[in-house]
């Protein structure tokens, strides 16, 4: 019982700060939604913060566990549909079934990306982002490895890549497109004219 109470606590702030933002939902918000006191809010996380920072560890860590399977380059130079197509659209078929299973997380994450640097919520969500960024920049540094004409470029590649795949789920999130196998093609298709041509 104890632990479904602290779930019931996770799940309701997790939707509140992903339709209102982070310093827009205040703990008493939180507690009158799920029925309990603030010291039980407080017992479980600490505070708002911490409850927020519980939020953050926990699903990024789902999708830093998924990313490091998935963000994979077998070079195959020779064949352009085995070689960085593949791995990139993997990327993006991980990144949109995460987004898809943890909506209301991703929303949130989509939020924090053009928040100022120095808000409490970017603040707090530094730490995950950039980890997300360095696995995924891994992924091009192996390729460029092979691909020299990518050398030197992988931190601009990764940023480009990461805002294509965010964009598409901003427009997913408000019933303007799809997140499917077939999008995700078209997104590496987009993204490695530009770095091939």
């Amino acid at each position: 019982m104890r632990e479904n109470k602290r779930d019931d606590i996770f799940k309701c702030a997790l939707k509140l700060f992903s339709e209102k933002g982070y310093d827009a939902v205040s703990p008493n918000e939180i507690v009158e939604k799920v029925g309990i006191t603030k010291p039980t809010l407080y017992y479980f996380f600490g505070s708002k913060e911490g409850l927020f920072e519980e939020i953050l560890k926990t699903s990024f860590t789902k999708l830093d566990t998924l990313l490091n399977q998935e963000c994979k380059y077998t070079a195959n130079p020779a064949n352009y549909d085995q070689d960085i197509y593949p791995a990139l659209v993997n990327v993006v078929a991980t990144y949109f079934a995460f987004a898809k299973e943890n909506s209301d997380f991703y929303l949130m994450v989509l939020s924090m990306w053009f928040l100022p640097p120095s808000s409490k919520s970017a603040l707090l969500s530094e730490k995950y982002q950039t980890n997300q960024f360095y696995i995924v920049q891994k992924m091009f540094t192996e390729i460029s490895a092979v691909h020299h004409n990518l050398k030197g470029k992988e931190s601009i590649y990764t940023w480009r890549f990461l805002t294509l795949i965010n964009a598409q789920i901003g427009f997913w999130h408000r019933g303007f497109g799809a997140i499917d196998i077939q999008s995700a093609q078209s997104i590496v298709t987009t993204f490695m004219h530009g770095i091939l041509s």
